[in-house]
């Protein structure tokens, strides 16, 4: 009897007993909202240089954004070379490496270069590539 008993006592709270379970997950999430930006270049891609000529103008690049927003100028030289194999760089500048758009969102930024020519550097076509990147704050 007594058996009996303990095991209707066992299935009773069996029966009546529950059991709740609960997961949290907390997610942090951040996200920076920025203005477009757009850029239209009016680059010179053709030129004559003299063997002492050191000063190129290389066009200029107007960008397009928000009103006053900043941004830093990084160029990397131009490596050219021509059929030959024989080979020269430009170092390409800009007046001021940090531009700041007009109360109207554009700026325009003038592309100058400074050629790095041997002596003995031979005459022909040359082609190249630059690189221009504009770095938001």
């Amino acid at each position: 009897m007594k058996t009996l008993a303990t095991m209707m006592i066992a299935a009773l709270l069996t029966l009546t007993t529950s059991v709740f379970g609960q997961t949290v997950a907390i997610g942090h999430v951040t996200a920076e909202v920025i203005e477009a930006v757009s850029a239209s270049a009016s680059t010179i891609s053709s030129f004559d240089l003299s063997k002492d000529s050191e000063n190129v103008k290389l066009g200029a690049i107007t960008l397009f954004s928000g009103k006053d927003i900043t941004c830093n100028v990084v160029l990397k030289a131009a490596n050219l070379s021509d059929a030959s194999g024989n080979a020269f760089t430009i170092e390409p500048t800009v007046n001021n490496n940090s531009a700041v758009a007009m109360a109207n969102g554009s700026q325009t930024i003038q592309l100058n270069g400074t050629t790095n020519m041997n002596t003995n550097q031979a005459s022909g076509q040359y082609a190249g590539s630059y690189t221009v990147v504009f770095a938001y704050n």
